[in-house]
């Protein structure tokens, strides 16, 4: 792979990246319907044309600054591993590409954190690039012990 186009966003204080590849759409905020005993990080689903979408609080899901929801903010509705989700960010600035010798992804940048597939230099900024696949990796709350 010679390079790889990256959105950058704001979530809290700091600028992270997602690869385009796995953006379907982004959308202003909007009501999102609650769901019974969520995760710290789930908001709950929205209705998007018909598809029922899961919504995490990306700043939650990091463990950053906890912050009220705002009309300001973004939802960036990925597809990680065949399934659609949201994730809560307060901005979106921009996409780059960036050639292959501009991003690192050694293990030691990943190794304890999920979330992390790399790091690019984009202009002069060093940007974090995510991967959401640890949103889908978890036990769901109550099914341990669960007999069918």
């Amino acid at each position: 792979m010679s390079e790889r186009t990256i959105l950058q966003f704001r979530a809290g204080p700091s600028v992270y990246g997602l690869a385009v590849t796995n953006i379907v759409e982004i959308v202003r905020v909007v009501a999102m319907s609650p769901v019974p005993d969520p995760s710290f990080d789930l908001l709950g689903v929205v209705n998007l044309r018909g598809r029922v979408v899961p919504v995490f609080d990306l700043c939650r899901s990091l463990r950053l600054a906890d912050r009220p929801v705002s009309l300001r903010m973004y939802i960036v509705i990925v597809e990680v591993d065949g399934e659609t989700l949201g994730v809560l960010v307060d901005d979106v600035l921009d996409v780059a590409t960036v050639p292959a010798d501009q991003f690192q992804d050694s293990k030691a940048l990943t190794f304890g954190n999920g979330f992390t597939a790399g790091v690019a230099r984009i202009g002069g900024e060093m940007v974090t690039v995510l991967t959401l696949k640890p949103l889908l990796d978890r036990t769901p709350v109550g099914s341990v012990g669960l007999e069918s």
